[in-house]
């Protein structure tokens, strides 16, 4: 699969192309991928995502109580939030499935897509960007 496409939509050109290649790998599709998901990049990217967010909230909104600033937060890296950007960026027909979760729509399903968004993340993160 070239993946060009899609370092382009990121913005970003992968030192180590393993990490984009876990990053779209589903569980489903583990067999393919000799057992390395985005699982735990997913968990990864979750963290920096809320960091990054968390930061630029704090710099942004000077004067706002903590509670402001969390319900901003949550609406800017919530599954809906997250799904936007993968479509924005065109990121399903990269993501790496088995064919039976593909038969099951796996491709267009919103928890597969953030999933993988926070999973992207994670993997520009360690690639170094």
């Amino acid at each position: 699969m070239n993946l060009e496409p899609l370092e382009k939509s990121l913005e970003h050109r992968f030192l180590h192309p393993e990490l984009l290649v876990r990053a779209l790998t589903h569980s489903s599709a583990s067999h393919q991928s000799r057992g390395s998901t985005y699982e735990r990049l997913e968990f990864l990217g979750d963290r920096v995502l809320g960091l990054i967010v968390a930061r630029m909230l704090y710099d942004r909104f000077p004067h706002e109580s903590e509670g402001d600033l969390s319900k901003r937060h949550s609406a800017l890296v919530c599954r809906d939030a997250l799904v936007r950007v993968a479509k924005t960026l065109r990121i399903a027909p990269f993501v790496i499935l088995s064919a039976g979760e593909e038969a099951a729509g796996g491709r267009e399903n919103p928890a597969i897509l953030a999933d993988v968004c926070e999973a992207l993340i994670a993997a520009v993160y360690l690639d170094g960007g």
